[in-house]
């Protein structure tokens, strides 16, 4: 605590959180339906990065994070729920056979259980089709430089990242000229981020136990 207020109270810099500006370059947004959230990046002048992120059962938030202290290389993820992709798909095919099966005894006592059975195990199956849609995603995180915790998150199906490609070029390109235009001392640097931290800890976009983190990060950084 003690080296957090000395970096905070040195060499104030105000980063006003509250800075809109108007965009300057592309946006870029990322959705899942199944999931039902949405991310939308849009880069503004005065090196910002204005987040809109939306989820179920969520309040939409709407914040804004200095170009300066994004890492320029994202973390990508890709889960593809290949359990429940192959319980649907072998659901369906015994579903198949089943139904088959009770065709070509029609007629037969049995046959109406048959199709009974045929119908439970199309309906497994298409929950499971459910769930894997539902699981199958690729996510971005947009991380800070020393911090290492996520600034945003962005959920969407299959090819999100490719998606993202030519955005992610721009923002590492927008992240170089910010840390250059504004160029400082690797102490001051450090310092500011965790000043970052701290304005988005207390907007609410850093839970407790990220900023906690990232600011150890950060200290440990500054020596």
């Amino acid at each position: 605590m003690r080296a957090e207020a000395i970096c905070l109270a040195s060499d104030e810099f105000v980063i006003d959180g509250r800075f809109r500006g108007t965009r300057s370059g592309p946006t870029l947004a990322i959705a899942h339906r199944v999931r039902g959230c949405r991310t939308e990046l849009a880069l503004l002048d005065g090196h910002r990065l204005a987040v809109r992120a939306q989820a179920p059962r969520r309040p939409d938030r709407r914040y804004v994070v200095d170009l300066r202290f994004v890492d320029e290389a994202p973390i990508t993820r890709r889960t593809i729920a290949w359990n429940c992709w192959l319980a649907s798909l072998s659901s369906a095919t015994v579903a198949g056979l089943v139904a088959w099966l009770a065709a070509s005894m029609h007629g037969h006592p049995e046959a109406w259980s048959a199709w009974l059975v045929s119908l439970g195990l199309f309906a497994i199956g298409l929950l499971a089709g459910a769930a894997a849609l539902y699981r199958t995603h690729e996510t971005m995180l947009l991380r800070s430089v020393h911090g290492q915790v996520t600034l945003a998150e962005l959920t969407g199906g299959l090819g999100a990242a490719r998606q993202a490609a030519s955005f992610q070029a721009v923002l590492a390109q927008r992240t170089a000229a910010a840390r250059a235009e504004m160029s400082q001392a690797r102490q001051q640097y450090l310092r500011d981020e965790l000043r970052e931290h701290r304005r988005l800890f207390e907007d609410g976009v850093l839970s407790s136990d990220a900023y906690e983190a990232g600011k150890r990060r950060i200290l440990q950084a500054h020596g």
